[in-house]
């Protein structure tokens, strides 16, 4: 990127209102809370555990930085390490043989590695081989996520393994340059499209852009930060990035009160192919792995919005398990219905809490 961020979005922080667009009897319900553990100081430690992407921003920090790699070709992994996260070539992905997915991305990137390594970027973006690369990559990324056999739990260190060679430092930064530009970007689908070679064939995959945070999650974050219960975030991008992001949105959580993807580290802080020791991915169960091994409180508020929340949101002896409404199905359209679940509509399109369960998209009644 061209340009570096000049300050935090403190319109978004200073403007965070406890009301907003909140579901009142929701907000009825979090405030009945919130003045109980105030009236009456526990001597159980109180913890709120909040997902981040889609639950306290509108989109995706991992997806955002994963947009910018793909736009900008800012890789510093070599082909071999490409090759080495990519899966066994065996059997098909979306109809297509993914022995041939697997050698078109390594033979594209390594045509254009030469020059990532040299700093020509800009040449090497002008190449046919960046096109192909940029959205057979994305088209892989999604299509891995829905297959039985990848899956999101192959997905999600997979895309935080493309950021090897990176400091973790430079990431928290990079993050934040990334959400800063992604703030004026209009709240659209973006589609990558390419004729691949053959048994290929033609690809596309689509990816959002925008990117802002809820108010409100802000407002109740800072509630919480003023009564003394300690806020935690466990998310499914890699870490230090969502503690970038997470910094410069103007969220009250320490950086080691954030959980999320992480692999192995070389001397530096250098992000490497290699897993973590002893640390789960930070998905379903992986989550709620966090809350009980690593946080080691039972929370008093989990918030989540998709599946990769289920299993906190469904953890015992919670007192508010708050759900924004994504419209999803699955597991997470399971709790739709839940009594114990406080489920928060919203304006799907522009990204806003509207005062109601059920949420809506741009031109719906």
């Amino acid at each position: 990127m061209t340009t570096s961020p000049s300050s935090p979005p403190a319109q978004a922080a200073a403007n965070a209102d406890d009301a907003g667009n909140w579901f009142p009897e929701n907000l009825a319900r979090i405030d009945e809370r919130l003045a109980l553990i105030a009236a009456q100081p526990s001597t159980v430690r109180p913890v709120a555990v909040f997902d981040f992407d889609n639950t306290c921003i509108f989109r995706d920090v991992g997806q955002a930085v994963f947009r910018h790699q793909l736009r900008h070709l800012h890789y510093r992994l070599i082909p071999e390490q490409l090759a080495a996260i990519l899966p066994p070539p065996e059997g098909e992905l979306a109809g297509r043989p993914l022995a041939a997915i697997v050698v078109t991305l390594i033979d594209t990137y390594r045509a254009l590695f030469p020059l990532l390594l040299t700093g020509r970027t800009d040449q090497a973006l002008r190449l046919p081989e960046a096109r192909l690369f940029a959205a057979l990559l994305l088209w892989f990324t999604d299509q891995a996520r829905r297959d039985e056999r990848l899956g999101p739990r192959y997905v999600l260190p997979f895309m935080a393994k493309l950021l090897a060679g990176f400091t973790t430092d430079e990431l928290r930064f990079l993050a934040v340059e990334v959400v800063d530009a992604a703030g004026r970007e209009p709240l659209i689908e973006e589609t990558l499209a390419v004729e691949a070679p053959a048994p290929i064939g033609r690809i596309e995959a689509s990816q959002p852009l925008g990117m802002h945070p809820y108010p409100e999650m802000l407002a109740l974050m800072r509630r919480l930060a003023g009564l003394g219960i300690e806020r935690y975030v466990i998310s499914a991008s890699a870490e230090c990035l969502v503690e970038g992001a997470a910094r410069w949105f103007g969220f009250p959580v320490d950086a080691d009160h954030i959980f999320g993807i992480r692999v192995r580290l070389d001397a530096g802080e250098v992000l490497t192919i290699g897993d973590p020791y002893a640390y789960p991915v930070t998905y379903r169960e992986g989550k709620a792995d966090i809350i009980t091994g690593l946080i080691g409180a039972r929370p008093m508020l989990v918030a989540g919005d998709a599946d990769t929340d289920y299993e906190m949101l469904t953890l015992p002896e919670v007192d508010i398990r708050l759900l924004l409404n994504r419209r999803q199905r699955g597991l997470i359209g399971s709790l739709y219905e839940d009594p114990r679940i406080l489920l928060q509509g919203l304006d799907l399109t522009e990204g806003r809490f509207r005062p109601a369960r059920e949420s809506v998209r741009s031109g719906e009644v």
